[in-house]
């Protein structure tokens, strides 16, 4: 067993820039053997404690890999190595001398406010040489490299005290107006002069070079809603209001109530009720079938509880929860019925088939209805690479958001 070429070479250069600038900037595809990488560089790297801060759910993956490692390259028993999830940073165990920071874009590289998390591990490890790891950083703006670079005592921003300060030089700052009035918006970011600063830090793996052969081709399938369906929302629209019960009294709330009827499940006062329709179902089963080469994901817990009722034998899974982490690749279909409103996921989510032992091509089927919610979440997440936000749909309803008061 050996490291592919594109391992090899990575882990080259995370040792060269951890011994010359004390820090590296691993930007890797989903699937692409990014984390056996890290690890042959630290296993090649003085350092005798190291700390790996990562999703919670990515912990038992850099046990199972640092085993594989272990047991057939070489052994790393000398190294004290603790894996530990972002929200568990108050329990660190160890004095590391070197910091792994997978997953970076999740957790620390908010704007324009410094995350809890970050400020913590630049108050306890400011000057503890680091490697980030991540598929897709900065999915947003590149206003999003900003805390993550903050993190170590020798990013390219340091002459910065903060995001402020970095922003008037680094941003494009507009004041934009919202119902509750004007806010500055930091995200249009100079990303090629940002670039400039990042790039002398940054290994780039692109997918040609990792042995993948078919990469994934997204498929959007519009769908249409019966009458009844089409009734419910306009309805909804209109009165901010369904039966007794439901009552949409923020913008939030009225958009993914308006999601959630397309999708047919209705969440209402911690119940999610099933509101009959099927349209989704119904197109999956004419078109794919319910056979184990089909895999659907969901934005909606209670769409999901009806898929698992609707269908034997198809995967049923969280667009959320397993945009990452999950192997795909024996699954022919994959069929998204309700997309989450983060654009990192998305792109995630869509590499879930992708592997070396792939035969035959990739295609993710994203299902949506005519100006609906479904359709302004793809465009934003999908095609402007931006999370979605519920004011970024509220032009679309037919009458100004008014904040519901109840009749006395």
């Amino acid at each position: 067993m050996q490291l592919m070429q594109h391992q090899q070479r990575g882990s080259k250069e995370i040792q060269h820039l951890i011994k010359d600038k004390m820090m590296a900037i691993v930007q890797a595809p989903e699937r692409s053997g990014k984390t056996l990488m890290t690890i042959d560089a630290i296993a090649n790297l003085p350092f005798s404690r190291v700390l790996v801060i990562t999703k919670k759910k990515a912990i038992d993956g850099w046990k199972d890999d640092l085993k594989l490692y272990n047991d057939n390259f070489q052994s790393i028993k000398r190294i004290e190595i603790e894996v530990i999830n972002y929200e568990s940073l108050h329990k660190v165990a160890i004095k590391p001398e070197l910091i792994i920071i997978d997953e970076f874009h999740y957790s620390i590289s908010s704007f324009p406010k410094t995350p809890a998390k970050a400020k913590l591990i630049r108050d306890n490890w400011l000057d503890v040489p680091k490697i980030y790891i991540s598929a897709t950083p900065a999915p947003e703006s590149a206003s999003q490299w900003f805390h993550p670079m903050w993190l170590s005592s020798h990013h390219p921003f340091s002459q910065f005290k903060n995001f402020y300060e970095w922003a008037n030089k680094f941003v494009n700052i507009e004041l934009k107006s919202y119902g509750h009035g004007t806010v500055k918006d930091y995200s249009n970011a100079k990303t090629d002069q940002i670039m400039q600063y990042i790039r002398p830090h940054l290994i780039q793996i692109k997918r040609e070079e990792t042995g993948i052969k078919f990469q994934p081709s997204i498929v959007p399938v519009y769908i249409d809603l019966d009458p009844r369906t089409i009734a419910l929302i306009e309805k909804l629209k209109r009165d901010r209001v369904l039966g007794r019960t439901f009552i949409a009294d923020t913008p939030v709330k009225l958009i993914n109530g308006m999601y959630q009827l397309e999708c047919g499940a209705l969440l209402v006062d911690g119940i999610y009720h099933d509101m009959g329709n099927r349209e989704h179902i119904n197109f999956i089963k004419s078109n794919f079938g319910d056979t184990k080469d089909v895999a659907i994901m969901t934005r909606w817990v209670g769409e999901r509880q009806i898929m698992e009722r609707e269908f034997k034998n198809a995967l049923i899974l969280s667009s959320h929860s397993h945009a990452e982490g999950v192997e795909l690749s024996h699954v022919e279909h994959l069929i998204i019925s309700s997309l989450d409103y983060s654009t990192a996921r998305y792109q995630q989510r869509n590499a879930r088939q992708a592997s070396v032992k792939r035969k035959t091509p990739i295609k993710v089927h994203v299902l949506m209805s005519k100006d609906q919610v479904s359709e302004a979440v793809y465009k934003i997440v999908a095609l402007k690479h931006q999370d979605f936000k519920a004011r970024m749909f509220m032009s679309k309803v037919n009458t100004p958001y008014k904040p519901f008061t109840y009749a006395r």
